[in-house]
């Protein structure tokens, strides 16, 4: 079983070891040295851009960034999570109402592997702060604060998200969370994360950003609280193909995907506990 160690107990050789990491250099408290993100990466997912279709375009290009990203931000393995928190599409043209989490990958204890929860995010979250005025918003460490936040996943000692925005609209927000406090609050990781979410806006149809005032996102149940209803997901979109075969109109499964989301959406939001104060 793998020993579970903090990035401020790693020995100075492992110190010096991140120096010679592709597109990844230790930065010393005092300096402030560049991370960038390695040029190969962005050959990679033009030709993807390029060569896919539009139908696989959102989880190619989210895979290769992800995997990536998880990579380079926790080389390590102390413990990141990274999420692509996409605004659900308004029924019938509407308002935006809240977020969902579209694509995870992480290290120990999250998922290796790439998928989805199903979460979704409101107001009272980080990602939504971030989200609605275009801004990288960072929670240092969960442990010092007064009420922990209930819109992180649990094990989340410190997160940041940084907006997916391109001309001047929002599609959502890369949220990388870890283990360890403190882990962003050094400048390089934050400029980094800001880089791959600027890259993930290739990932994106023009159609998934929106203008401002077509945001007003609500506050949402805990993410302990939505469980029950996310779990429906599966057996909703089951009963949606069904039905739509037995009145011969047939649909894909990502249509039947999409209402069922809307479904699970408006039950939250009917189940939203009132603003503060």
């Amino acid at each position: 079983m793998r020993e579970k160690r903090t990035w401020r107990d790693l020995p100075a050789e492992s110190a010096d070891d991140l120096q010679n990491l592709d597109g990844f250099s230790y930065i010393p408290p005092a300096t402030g040295s560049q991370v960038s993100i390695p040029v190969a990466l962005y050959y990679d997912i033009l030709h993807l851009l390029c060569t896919i279709t539009e139908e696989r375009r959102f989880w190619s290009i989210c895979a290769a960034v992800l995997h990536d990203a998880c990579k380079r931000l926790d080389p390590h393995c102390l413990g990141v999570q990274l999420s692509i928190v996409q605004y659900t599409p308004p029924v019938n043209g509407n308002i935006v109402r809240c977020l969902q989490e579209r694509a995870a990958l992480g290290t120990p204890p999250w998922s290796e592997q790439l998928g989805r929860s199903g979460r979704f995010f409101g107001a009272e979250s980080l990602v939504g702060s971030a989200t609605v005025p275009c801004r990288r918003q960072v929670f240092v460490d969960v442990g010092k604060a007064h009420c922990p936040p209930d819109h992180l996943p649990e094990h989340a000692m410190s997160a940041a998200a940084s907006p997916i925005v391109y001309a001047g609209r929002a599609a959502g927000c890369l949220l990388a969370v870890s283990t360890q406090p403190d882990f962003f609050s050094q400048t390089a990781q934050l400029d980094l994360i800001l880089n791959y979410a600027q890259l993930l806006t290739l990932a994106f149809r023009p159609e998934d950003y929106y203008q401002r005032e077509r945001i007003d996102l609500s506050i949402l149940p805990s993410l302990q609280e939505q469980q029950a209803a996310i779990s429906t997901l599966p057996q909703r979109i089951v009963e949606l193909v069904k039905k739509a075969v037995l009145q011969r109109n047939p649909i894909s499964y990502d249509v039947a995907e999409q209402h069922a989301l809307w479904q699970i959406e408006a039950e939250l939001l009917q189940s939203s506990p009132p603003p503060a104060g």
